[in-house]
Order: C-alpha cells, then sequence, then structure tokens
C-alpha cells in the first residue's frame, strides 16, 4: 500500500507484481528441472530434520557443538523451504509470477537467513577454536550461557539487519519493467527495476551486510588460521588427526557456502558474471543445505553413532573431554611426568568439572621453570563492563576496519587521488588496517572468555607487529608533513621534488625503519629469561609491561626502548613540528584570507590526524615515572590502538572535499554499471 500511495502520488504506474524469469529460457527442461529440485529439497528436509530430531533426543549429541548444528540445521530447513517451493510451483504450472509483498516478503526472509548463517558459522568456528586451542577451559567457557547468546546474537542480528534493508527498499517506487531475471527475489535484481534513486538503500546494504557478512568471515578466518596454527604444534601424527577431524566437517561448509557467496555477490561485476549468477546461487541456496547434513553424517562419527543407534556409544571414539585432554596433553610436549594411570582414570569419566580441568592443569604447570604463556589482566577489574566493551570497541574497530579498508580502495581506484599526498594516505590506511588488527582481534576474544592468555611466542608476535607498525607510522606522519610543506611553501617545484620515485623511497624507508625496529627490540626483549610472574596489567602484548617480567637486570633494555622512543618518536615527531611551522609561516605571508584557507585546507586532515596520534603516544610513553599509572595507560593505550585508526578515515573524508568527490563517483560508477548490465 505504501509503494501504490508513493507511486499515485507522483502519477506514476505502479507494480504489483514480479515476474521472476528462472529458467523460463529452458523450456525443453521445465520436467527435469522439476524433478531434480523436487528430489534435492526432499533429501534437504529429511537430512536437516534427521541431523535436529538425533541431536535432540541423543544424550551424547548434547554438547556445544552440536547445539550449533542443529540451530544450523534449523536454519537450512527454513532457508530451502522459503525458495524451492515457489521454484518447483513455478516450474510445474509456468506461472512465474509474484506479488510485490510476496517477493519483499521472500527477500526479507532470505536474507535474514543468509546473514544468520555467516554469523552462526562463526560463532561455531569459535566454539571449535576453544577445543582445540583452550582444551582445558572449553567447558568452562563454551557453557550453556554463551551458546545461547551466540545463537541468539546470530538470529537477531539477521532478522535486525534485514530489517533496516527492507525499510529503506519500501521507500522505492516501481513504475518500469517487472521482470526479475533470477529464480528468487535477490537484493540486485529487484533493486535494478525500481524508477527510484537507489544509492541510498545501496550504501545502508552495502555497510550493513560488511559487518554482518564480512566480519563473520574474518572471525571465522582468524578463528582457522589459529586452529590450523595450534594443530601444526602437536608433536604426534594422531593427535593432529583427532585435531583437525572435529574441525573438519565445519571447515569444507564455511568453505562452500563462502565460496559461492563470495562469487555471486564480491567479485567485480561483469555481464559475463551476471549471466553465471543464477547457477552460482543455485549453490549456496539449493546444493550447501543438501550437502550441510550429509558432511556432518559421512565425516563425523558420533554423528554416525547415534544414527545407527548402536549401544555402545564409546566405541572406538572419544568424548569431547576425552579429544580436549589428549589434545592438550600432546601440546605440552615436555610434561612427561603426568601419570598416565591419572589421564586413564579422569578420561574415562563422560563428563570433568572445573576442579579436575584446574587439577590437570596444575600437574602440566608445577614443574615449568620457564613462561609458557602470559596472563592479560586487561580489564578484568571491570566485570560488569564486560559485554559494553566488547560491544564498543567491536564497533570501533569495524568502523576503523572499513573506514580504512574504503580509503585504500578509492585511492588506488581514482585517478584524480594518484597524487603523493594519496599515495602516502593509501600506506597510512594500510598501516592502521594492520596496526588495529594486530591487537583488537585478541583484545576481543579475551573479553569473551575467562581465560586472557597469549602464548609467549604469540606475545612476541603481537610486540613485533605492533611496533613495526607504531614506528612506521611515526616516520610516515613525518614524510606526510614533508609532503605538505614543499606542496604549500614550494608549490612550483612540487611535481619536480615530490616525484614517483621520491614518493616511493619515502614509503619504502618508513616501513624499513620499522621493520629494523620491531625485529630489533623483539629479539632483545624475548632472549631474555622470563620464569617468574606471568601476569601483565594490559590488555596487548606492549614493551614495558612485558619487560618488567623478565627475571634478570633489564637497564640495558629500557636504555635500549628510551634510545628508539627518542630517536624513532621524538625526531618524527620535532620533523613535523618544524614543518609546520614553516607552512604556517608561509601561510601567513599569503595575502588573501581565501589563499589562507585553500592552502590550510590540504594540510588540516593531517595535522588532527598527527595531534591525535603523538597526543597519546607522548602521554604513555615520554611522560615522567612519577605520573604513570596502570589505569591510565590501559586507557590511553586504547586511545591510540582503537580511537585514533577509527577516527583517520573519517578525518580524511569528512574535511576532504576531493576523497568525498571519489567516493561519489564511485557509487555512481558502481550504480551506473549495474543499471547498464542489467
Amino acid at each position: 500500500m505504501h509503494l501504490i500511495e508513493k507511486a499515485e502520488e507522483n502519477n506514476l504506474t505502479v507494480i504489483t507484481e514480479f515476474i521472476l524469469l528462472g529458467f523460463g529460457d529452458l523450456p525443453e527442461l521445465q520436467t527435469l528441472l522439476f524433478l531434480l529440485f523436487l528430489v534435492i529439497y526432499i533429501v534437504t528436509m529429511a537430512g536437516n530434520i534427521l541431523i535436529i530430531v538425533l541431536i535432540v533426543t541423543d544424550q551424547n549429541l548434547h554438547t556445544p557443538m552440536y547445539f550449533f548444528l542443529g540451530n544450523l540445521s534449523c536454519l537450512e530447513t527454513n532457508y530451502t523451504s522459503i525458495i524451492l517451493p515457489r521454484l518447483l510451483a513455478s516450474l510445474l504450472t509456468g506461472d512465474r509470477t509474484i506479488s510485490v509483498s510476496g517477493c519483499f516478503t521472500q527477500f526479507y526472509c532470505f536474507g535474514s537467513l543468509a546473514c544468520t548463517e555467516c554469523c552462526l558459522l562463526a560463532g561455531m568456528s569459535y566454539d571449535r577454536y576453544l577445543a582445540i586451542c583452550k582444551p582445558l577451559h572449553y567447558a568452562a567457557l563454551m557453557n550453556g550461557r554463551l551458546c545461547l547468546q551466540l545463537a541468539a546474537g546470530a538470529w537477531i542480528s539477521g532478522l535486525l539487519v534485514c530489517a533496516i534493508v527492507m525499510y529503506f527498499m519500501s521507500q522505492l517506487i516501481f513504475c518500469g519493467p517487472n521482470e526479475i531475471d533470477h529464480f528468487f527475489c535477490d537484493f540486485t535484481p529487484v533493486l535494478q527495476l525500481s524508477c527510484s534513486d537507489t544509492s541510498l538503500v545501496t550504501q545502508v546494504s552495502f555497510i550493513l551486510t560488511s559487518l554482518d557478512a564480512l566480519c563473520p568471515f574474518l572471525l571465522t578466518l582468524t578463528s582457522y588460521v589459529c586452529i590450523i596454527s595450534t594443530i601444526l604444534r602437536i608433536p604426534s601424527t594422531s593427535g593432529r588427526q583427532k585435531s583437525f577431524s572435529t574441525c573438519s566437517s565445519h571447515l569444507i561448509v564455511v568453505a562452500l557456502f563462502y565460496g559461492t557467496l563470495i562469487i555471486v555477490y564480491m567479485l567485480p561485476i561483469s555481464c559475463t558474471l551476471r549471466a553465471l549468477n543464477k547457477v552460482f546461487s543455485l549453490f549456496y541456496t539449493v546444493l550447501t543445505p543438501l550437502v550441510n547434513p550429509l558432511i556432518y553424517s559421512l565425516r563425523n562419527r558420533e554423528v554416525q553413532e547415534a544414527l545407527w543407534k548402536e549401544e555402545e556409544a564409546d566405541t572406538g571414539m572419544m568424548d569431547s573431554n576425552q579429544l580436549m585432554l589428549l589434545t592438550a596433553r600432546e601440546r605440552v610436549t615436555n610434561a612427561p611426568y603426568v601419570d598416565w594411570c591419572f589421564w586413564s582414570r579422569t578420561t574415562s569419566t563422560v563428563s570433568m568439572d572445573s576442579a579436575q580441568v584446574k587439577q590437570v592443569e596444575e600437574m602440566w604447570k608445577s614443574n615449568q621453570t620457564c613462561v609458557t604463556e602470559i596472563v592479560f589482566l586487561g580489564f578484568s577489574d571491570f566485570q560488569a563492563l564486560q559485554v559494553l566493551l566488547f560491544v564498543v570497541v567491536f564497533t570501533f574497530y569495524m568502523v576503523a576496519l572499513l573506514g580504512n579498508s574504503l580509503i585504500v580502495i578509492v585511492t588506488v581506484t581514482d585517478r584524480a587521488l594518484c597524487t603523493p599526498m594519496y599515495f602516502f594516505l593509501r600506506n597510512l590506511s594500510f598501516l592502521e588496517i594492520g596496526y588495529t588488527s594486530v591487537v583488537i582481534p585478541k583484545m576481543l576474544l579475551n573479553l569473551l572468555s575467562e581465560t586472557q592468555t597469549i602464548s609467549f611466542a604469540g606475545c612476541g608476535a603481537q610486540m613485533c607487529f605492533f611496533i613495526l607498525f607504531s614506528i612506521t607510522e611515526c616516520c610516515l606522519l613525518s614524510v606526510m608533513a614533508y609532503d605538505r610543506y614543499v606542496a604549500i611553501c614550494y608549490p612550483l617545484q612540487y611535481t619536480l621534488v615530490m616525484n614517483q620515485r621520491v614518493c616511493a623511497q619515502m614509503a619504502a624507508g618508513s616501513w624499513t625503519i620499522g621493520a629494523f625496529v620491531a625485529f630489533g627490540q623483539t629479539a632483545s626483549i624475548f632472549t631474555l629469561p622470563f620464569c617468574g610472574s606471568n601476569s601483565i596489567s594490559h590488555f596487548f602484548c606492549d614493551i614495558l609491561p612485558v619487560l618488567r617480567l623478565a627475571t634478570t637486570d633489564t637497564r640495558k633494555n629500557e636504555a635500549a626502548v628510551a634510545i628508539v622512543t627518542v630517536v624513532f618518536i621524538l625526531i618524527p615527531f620535532l620533523l613535523i613540528l618544524l614543518s609546520y611551522i614553516l607552512i604556517l609561516s608561509a601561510i601567513l605571508r599569503m595575502p588573501s584570507a581565501a589563499g589562507w584557507r585553500k592552502a590550510f585546507s590540504t594540510c588540516s586532515s593531517h595535522l588532527i590526524v598527527v595531534s591525535l596520534f603523538y597526543g597519546t603516544v607522548t602521554f604513555t610513553y615520554v611522560r615522567p615515572k612519577s605520573v604513570y599509572s596502570l589505569g591510565s595507560d590501559r586507557l590511553l593505550s586504547l586511545l591510540y590502538t582503537v580511537v585514533t585508526p577509527m577516527f583517520n578515515p573519517i578525518v580524511y573524508s569528512l574535511r576532504n572535499k576531493e576523497v568525498r568527490s571519489a567516493l561519489r563517483k564511485s557509487i555512481v560508477r558502481q550504480t551506473s554499471f549495474l543499471i547498464r548490465c542489467g
């Protein structure tokens, strides 16, 4: 009704139904396609319903892994029921029409379930991460409450994201062609039929789907990187095989689902690829729900046991606690003193309480003389704010990641931004992506879990990359200040001085200096003995907190840190300060106010970024020890690791006309290409 009223107000002919062309260009195959899709639909429904029934009725499958699998099967049952019955009816009767409201309803249900599946697969990968990488704490961390929260969050986020997109789509007017070249109401084919401006709904959809599809994919990818890293450290082949078997089924499902989604929605749009979209769409709407129950039943021994109802459920297989203990035991290569009889008694139980977990853990650690992991105290003294902190930091991280990625893409694709200033800005944005990704994902993971630990090697890697990006950013900001100095103080010689070769050398020099300092500092610190406390009151492996854990004299290392701070942080800062003194002097000598504004606009964004970065870094690392406090140190670190990278793309996009113009042109170009291909 809303669409009809809007169309009548504008004297436009309203469309009340769409025509789904589907596979209408293959009339000779209609019967064969009907039989094929009917068999697929029946097998899909039977397979997923069977898995749901098995999980509900079999006590051995009442674990977090199968709880999420039950949710996935329930989702797949609805997923196919939204699309296939309508497709089967059109193949059988030849009637390919669908009402506008029916089309929107189908899109909403499909979109919400697709977004829910993305989040659910991320939750399942996190479950596998804990089972393999944190086996002793798995039962405590992945408890019933957290499982419910993860599942409910996945469903709610999917429904909410699609509801917002649907609201903006409901504002569109459809008054022209009504033929959709697809077998269901997908977003892009429907949008191409609108007579209204679709730029806003396209932007909103892009942002929301990035948050609800791309972010879960990155989390899933991160989880499996950690999982594979852990598996490769297990000494025995049998241990690696058993560990990998717990996540291989999920990994196959993720690869099938995301592989086809990326081909359909994320690859560059071309008329050739668009012709194949219907074929690729069949994979994630029809075939993936079909093969999911097959994969989980054929590759999972526990499901096979439940399916064939064997009397002895434990024949030739291990329960989840046994797998956790065996994996953990094989990972600890220096624990021969553990009594195997104790292991046999412990792993023979069906379940293991937290006291037994702690007992086994203490036995492992009792004879350790050196630190094997670092415990982040972080924000553990704010237990009531853990969820709030997670939401805030996660939001900031997503904004920083998307904003900086967008600047990298725009500066690469737009010819108007192929200048030295935007070359350095692209390097800065790429650096900020790495900067935040080194610290924030681990911090978010720790906020969700009770055990906030990182391996000793992982701590070294985190520190190395953090120093690399920090020192590189200091050098890069000074290079950008020099670029602005030449542009304003020597405008006629600018193109000669700041040529492509000089820009490349300056950027490469910044990265080389950062790498040199990072490797040197990390090597000098992590060759020290660490045999005492392993807890640091921080949320990442920063230099000074880690140095305090060393059980030796660290005065030489502290002196090296001071030298690095002076040479690679203070000196670049002084060069930036000198550049801006000269810039301001040159601006004030300009006769007109318009000239002042134009000159100052070319460096104002960079000046804001420098102030944000150096303001927090200087106060954190250069202040006297007399005013040092753990609470303020953590807060300041949070500012320059989370907040500053988020503000950088906002500052450069909101205060820079060229970037805003490039963004608008990119959106218009993409929309025009969509319409032209359609």
